[in-house]
């Protein structure tokens, strides 16, 4: 699992644990040091300076993010750098391209899993279930995943898809993109393969029917691979995919700030086929910053529908823009001509009609708002002091205010209403009745489905006769009374009605005061949740790598154990005598037999070889094992062990990181023949064949080792086999020197000259009993069994003169 990590580049450092302790202590020492309040940027300078850092050298914008997110992540990259002040980090940023990078993929916390949450993603079924019953035969499913990280719930739909096509027997296609910003992720989503932990909670069907296993990881099995295509892409600042059927997009919006959540949104609804479900997380919601382009579907697993047909608000303007340019391009010219005469009396008619026949004219929306005002209407609006409220209630004069109140109630009921009583307008015998209809405003052309109307409020002053009215004086003393105390009663009652209505504004300011309060006490107990949610988020990645690691560490606990177990094994049972030394000559291990040939025992273990009393016959020792391990290269040396010849290998003790780590010594006894290493051959031979010939005869190996000699050199020699057998044929030598047949050999091996081997020469031998006799010896190569021996043949001067010169007698 750290090979893995490595690999995704989710590791900041990659240190030995004696240097992975080193930096925790630092890391905590300098958190305990500077406290976090001092090393959290100021957003209005310090922040903008990071985010163009990052952008400049990433071309990634998270200027868009919550502040107090990249503030913690911005701390943690200062503790690791040992940093306490927020410029020298910023210095940092802009210098080294690889840090900009790290903190980019700090800022991308990707933490997810298969099927997470499982209530949520069995109402995903269903709605995946509505979605294949409604896609046409010959239609096909496209389903987007933003912010997939690595992989695991684009997978987890690609499942449920092909298990409802296997359900349902249909064979629609289907394609999923899974979209991220991060390469590595990205990466790793499209090998498909996880650890066991990572597949760990998912049900044993799944992960018989949909993962193969390898070695000890689990890769989806190709024919989900193939419907899922991973692509980078920004989805803030790209294009986003287009006719899609579901987006799921979930824990991604809860780092974003509310504005850019609503950009966000926007882009979804665009992308959304009409119908389209959005599938957000469980802190997350569209109602909040989108409202009006989605409705709840399934509020509890957080699965919304697009509101509307047409295209997102933006997207609806610049749509607008483009069709209106077209439209003055591409309109026809078909006006008529009309005579100037005409023209003057159509514009006169339309003129009185406006000004005398048609009635002032109000156009509200559904909440009251003044949209449109035709005609002279100051005799019965006026505007208020102060900030401009376009709120027709409030616009409204005198009485006028709370018939319009009673009309708008009874025309959003019955669709239009009209005063039944008359009014005075303030001029003389003049009434006033006031109209109120309910109108669309949508246009049919472009969106015939959208739910868009107002009203229309009109003023209709009417003239009536004098004799309408009467006159007061013509009244007789009772009549006049009474109308009095009508109109008293009329003006009582017009009181306690107006202070009832403005009691009912004041609860109703009241009320919407407090919802509004309660609007911003839910934003922030949303934005709080999401900022929870976050750290969780951050938590569950933060404990997941430590579980990675704990589980890591318990199988590399295991293996070494392991390990351990095969090497003790080994060293107990091998034949071989080995000792391994490290970098400064220290015994570590040896093999049994090295223990029992050479009488070692543990106390020498962490001692230096040199020291221990090897019965090792090698001088110098300590400089040929220095010369290993600065050169690094293998050497191969002759040694003595209790009279015994052997070969000694010194060979450099490299590391996986290509570093000398210390030095293996092998002690090889080529003549020590066992049932195991038995007497060569070609050696047998030679004994039948040597032991009947009337000269003496040595048979030696590169080194000038004698392996055989005849009966016949034993004798001239005056050596016991025992005494003569694997020495150097230069004890026999009175004199060193070139003609010596070590020398010999030596040259006949390196090709330095035409060698002498192969060409008699006087040699004088020392025998035995200190006697010095001069023979003719000539030496000549042989090659057995692959390897090149040496046979050396001796005369005496009278055996070589009747052999060799028969005339000199």
């Amino acid at each position: 699992m750290p090979d893995a990590t490595i690999e995704i580049g989710a590791a900041d450092l990659v240190l030995s644990p004696e240097g992975i302790a080193q930096k925790v202590n630092e890391f905590i020492s300098t958190s305990e040091l500077t406290p976090i309040e001092d090393v959290l940027p100021k957003p209005s300078s310090h922040l903008e300076r990071i985010f163009k850092g990052i952008f400049d050298k990433t071309g990634l914008d998270f200027s868009g993010y919550k502040h107090k997110t990249i503030n913690r992540r911005i701390a943690r990259r200062m503790a690791f750098h040992r940093l306490k002040n927020i410029e020298d980090y910023i210095k940092l940023l802009n210098k080294e391209q690889s840090e900009a990078e790290s903190l980019a993929k700090d800022f991308l916390i990707s933490v997810t899993e298969f099927f997470r949450d499982p209530n949520a993603f069995d109402d995903l079924r269903t709605v995946l279930g509505e979605i294949v019953d409604r896609t046409e035969d010959k239609g096909n499913i496209r389903i987007w995943v933003p912010g997939c990280a690595n992989g695991e719930e684009a997978y987890s739909i690609a499942i449920i898809l092909h298990e409802l096509m296997l359900q349902k027997q249909l064979s629609i296609p289907f394609q999923i993109f899974a979209s991220d910003i991060d390469d590595l992720a990205l990466n790793q989503a499209r090998k498909g393969l996880y650890s066991a932990a990572q597949v760990e909670g998912l049900d044993p069907r799944i992960l018989e029917t949909f993962f193969h296993q390898r070695e000890d990881r689990y890769q989806i099995s190709k024919v989900i691979r193939d419907k899922v295509v991973f692509a980078r892409q920004n989805v803030i600042m790209d294009p986003p995919f287009s006719k899609i059927d579901l987006i799921s997009c979930r824990n991604l919006l809860i780092y974003f700030s509310n504005e850019l959540q609503k950009i966000v949104l926007q882009t979804f609804h665009f992308a959304l086929n009409k119908h389209g479900f959005l599938f957000l997380g469980k802190s997350e919601s569209a109602l909040n910053n989108a409202p009006h382009l989605f409705d709840g579907y399934l509020k509890k697993s957080q699965i919304f529908i697009r509101k509307g047909y047409g295209l997102s608000p933006t997207l609806d303007r610049i749509q607008s823009a483009n069709n209106y340019a077209r439209a003055v391009v591409e309109k026809p010219n078909n006006n008529v001509s009309i005579p100037s005469e005409k023209r003057s009396i159509s514009a006169r008619i339309e003129k009185i009609l406006l000004e005398e026949v048609i009635p002032a004219t109000v156009l509200i929306d559904k909440d009251g708002n003044v949209l449109h005002i035709k005609g002279d209407i100051y005799a019965y609006l006026e505007l208020p002091q102060g900030s401009l409220d376009v709120n027709i209630l409030n616009l409204a004069k005198g009485d006028i205010k709370m018939d319009i109140r009673s009309l708008l109630s009874k025309a959003k009921i019955h669709g239009a209403a009209t005063s039944q009583s008359l009014f005075y307008s303030g001029k003389e015998h003049e009434l006033l009745f006031i109209n109120v209809r309910k109108v669309d405003l949508n246009n049919k052309d472009k969106d015939p489905n959208k739910d868009n109307f107002g009203y229309l409020v009109a003023f209709l002053p009417t003239v009536v006769d004098e004799n309408f009215f009467v006159n007061p004086s013509e009244m007789d003393p009772q009549r006049r009374e009474a109308q009095r105390n009508l109109e008293n009663e009329i003006q009582v009652f017009k009181e306690r009605l107006q202070t009832t209505v403005e009691e009912l504004e004041t609860i109703n300011e009241e009320i919407q005061s407090t919802n509004e309060e309660l609007q911003s006490s839910n934003e922030e107990l949303q934005s709080t949740n999401e900022e929870l949610q976050t750290s969780n988020e951050e938590l569950q990645s933060t404990n997941e790598e430590l579980s990675t690691a704990n589980q890591e560490l318990e199988v590399k606990g295991n293996e070494l154990e392991q390990l351990n177990s095969d090497l003790q094994n080994m060293l107990e049972n091998m034949s071989e005598v080995v000792i391994l030394l490290d970098s400064r000559l220290r015994v570590v291990r040896f093999t049994k037999a090295a223990k029992k040939l050479l009488k070692l025992g543990e106390n020498i273990i962490h001692q230096t070889v040199t020291t221990i009393g090897l019965d090792i016959d090698l001088p110098n020792l300590r400089n040929e094992l220095m010369q290993v391990l600065s050169l690094k290269e293998t050497k191969t040396l002759q040694a003595t062990l209790k009279t015994k010849p052997y070969k000694i290998r010194l060979v450099p003790y490299e590391t996986e990181s290509q570093n000398i780590s210390g030095v293996i010594m092998f002690l090889e006894n080529p003549y020590d023949f066992s049932e195991l290493n038995k007497e060569p051959l070609y050696l047998k031979s030679i004994e039948m064949v040597a032991d009947d010939v009337d000269y003496a005869l040595i048979v030696m190996d590169e080194q000038g080792t004698i392996i055989y000699a005849n009966v016949r050199a034993l004798n001239i020699a005056g050596f016991h086999s025992s005494e003569f057998m694997y020495k150097n044929i230069d004890m026999l030598m009175l004199e060193p020197g070139s003609d010596q047949p070590s020398q010999c050999m030596e040259d006949y091996l390196s090709s330095n000259s035409e060698t002498k081997a192969g060409t008699w020469k006087d040699v004088t031998i020392q025998k035995k009993s200190g006697e010095r006799t001069i023979f003719k010896m000539k030496v000549e190569a042989l090659t057995l069994d692959d390897k090149t021996n040496f046979i050396a043949k001796i005369f005496t001067l009278d055996e070589y003169s009747k052999r060799y010169m028969p005339t000199a007698r």
